[in-house]
């Protein structure tokens, strides 16, 4: 009872404004356990400007905690030995984590690969040919389940039967985006959802970063795949280069807006140059060593293109259909569909980003390696 009720003290305690992982951290250290939060110990002078009621703070910690049962949310205190390792020596490391899903074993060998909400095809493909080059190595990718980069590495990763945490920023009881909640099922089903915000806290656009550095301080290294002036993605590769964890930022046109901010953080000498994954390989294997852990098997090889799925779009439906019969360019596609081809370009570019398909030189179009969640 006491180690419950130790727990509904640090979800209390998080609950209070201007109480963070450092603030409960020092608290255990100073007060033994933190069910002496329940008898009254006193707080720092900072936060007594305004009175706590400890009783509302216990019956709202003890909500939360009926919640997260109620969705079978494991509730994971800094104490526990089931915290991340890694995310244990991070500046502001969370003092609480949030956890749904299969993956039980956090601490696992991971890579954080991250990116812009509106890639172009040249950054989806590349998302493509890491996230498969570090799975089939035995890699746990970690992203944030948003448009785009981060989509795109979760779908690859489960498309190639490896595991993929989604840290959120908010609580595990809704998905952001709706959209994405389809993948946010398969990732239940081969991985974890990750948050420090309880059940019934809602987004907000400033919680982005904080999420960041936990997306950061889960991976032995982090890949930003592309990203803008400014971008999220930014944040996280400096939370990572904080926690002194290796950056890579692949490399672009230096015409495209969408390689600025990658340049910028080789420039900065944040990030390394990913110019193949064979350099994001070996820099894996030097972490596993250098922190004594053992490098997982290889994944084996899955088939790249299960039977067709199926979409709410017709013409979705029909465009997918015609370039899996064979068709690849953009003029025989419309014509296949009996749609005007400016329609057929815009509901590619729509598949493009959903991972279904690939855009190439020439006005050619083909099958994403990693189909989306939807089948």
């Amino acid at each position: 009872m006491a180690a419950h009720d130790e727990v509904l003290a640090l979800i209390a305690l998080t609950q209070i404004e201007g109480v963070g992982g450092r603030l409960c951290r020092r608290l255990r250290e100073r007060w033994g356990n933190l069910t002496a939060f329940w008898e009254g110990a006193p707080l720092p002078p900072a936060l007594q400007k305004e009175p706590i009621d400890r009783a509302s703070l216990r019956i709202q910690a003890e909500t939360i905690a009926t919640t997260c049962e109620k969705y079978h949310i494991e509730i994971i205190p800094f104490w526990s030995e089931r915290f991340p390792y890694l995310l244990q020596h991070i500046p502001a490391a969370p003092a609480i984590l949030y956890r749904r899903g299969s993956l039980t074993d956090l601490s696992r060998l991971s890579v954080a690969v991250i990116g812009t909400r509106k890639p172009d095809s040249y950054g989806l493909q590349a998302t493509e040919l890491f996230t498969e080059a570090l799975v089939e190595a035995g890699a746990v990718i970690v992203s944030g389940l948003a448009y785009g980069i981060d989509a795109k590495a979760h779908q690859t990763a489960l498309a190639k039967g490896g595991l993929t945490i989604a840290v959120l920023a908010h609580g595990l009881d809704v998905v952001y985006p709706p959209l994405h909640k389809p993948l946010a099922e398969r990732i239940l089903a081969q991985g974890a959802l990750l948050s420090e915000y309880p059940p019934g806290d809602t987004l907000h656009p400033m919680r982005f970063p904080h999420r960041n550095r936990i997306i950061a301080g889960l991976s032995h290294l982090t890949l930003v795949v592309q990203s803008g002036l400014p971008g999220g993605a930014l944040t996280t590769a400096r939370a990572a280069f904080a926690a002194d964890r290796p950056v890579f930022a692949v490399p672009g046109p230096i015409f495209s807006p969408l390689s600025q901010g990658c340049h910028h953080l080789i420039h900065e000498q944040i990030a390394q140059i990913a110019h193949n994954p064979a350099a994001l390989l070996t820099e894996l294997k030097t972490q596993a060593e250098r922190l004594h852990f053992p490098l997982p098997s290889p994944k084996a090889p899955t088939n790249p293109h299960p039977q067709t799925p199926l979409f709410d779009d017709p013409l979705d439906q029909a465009i997918y259909e015609a370039v899996a019969s064979g068709i690849h360019f953009l003029d025989e596609v419309a014509a296949k569909v009996k749609r005007p081809i400016q329609e057929v370009t815009q509901r590619i570019v729509f598949l493009e980003i959903e991972g279904w398909l690939v855009q190439e030189p020439g006005n050619k179009v083909r099958l994403a390696k990693t189909p989306n969640a939807k089948s």
